[in-house]
């Protein structure tokens, strides 16, 4: 699996390998580098999902992007914003984690039968398993501004300032 962001990358065997810019450590893969089935590159950290359901984090962590909360285990998904922090956990809940100036981080209610996340860069998405999306976060561009009528999705994917 590879993110957006061109920083980081899973490669065969579950290694995760990261490269460019570096100044903040966000490619310096933590130890050990084995057992990874997703990954995803923020503005200047990474995280990636152990097949154990835990979570590594690295990288810059000014406003606790890469702080996972706990227990770091049950998680199925992550996503990445500039300087937030998604996962969506087996029973269909968000964990999110960092910096929550614009409201990224304000789960929705219920925080519940959530199937898939989405992070840009400082708002967050998620699927619903009905099929409609929850927005959240800055939306300066009208990235929250869902189409109508909110359902009949099957995924969801967030870039810097816009949504699909």
């Amino acid at each position: 699996m590879f993110s957006a962001g061109g920083v980081s990358g899973a490669a065969a065997g579950s290694v995760a390998l990261a490269w460019g810019s570096n100044g903040n450590g966000q490619c310096d893969v933590p130890s050990p580098n084995s057992g990874f089935t997703a990954v995803d590159a923020g503005g200047y950290h990474s995280l990636a999902l152990r097949s154990d359901g835990s979570i590594a984090a690295w990288g810059l962590n000014g406003n606790g992007q890469c702080d996972v909360p706990s227990p770091n285990s049950g998680f199925t998904a992550i996503a990445a914003g500039a300087f937030h922090s998604l996962a969506l956990r087996s029973d269909g809940s968000i964990a999110a984690w960092g910096w929550n100036g614009d409201g990224q981080c304000n789960l929705p209610s219920p925080n519940s039968g959530f199937v898939a996340i989405a992070a840009g860069w400082a708002h967050s998405l998620a699927l619903r398993s009905e099929g409609s999306i929850a927005a959240w976060g800055d939306n300066t561009y009208g990235q929250l501004n869902l189409p109508s009528p909110n359902s009949g999705f099957t995924a969801v994917d967030a870039g810097g300032y816009h949504s699909l």
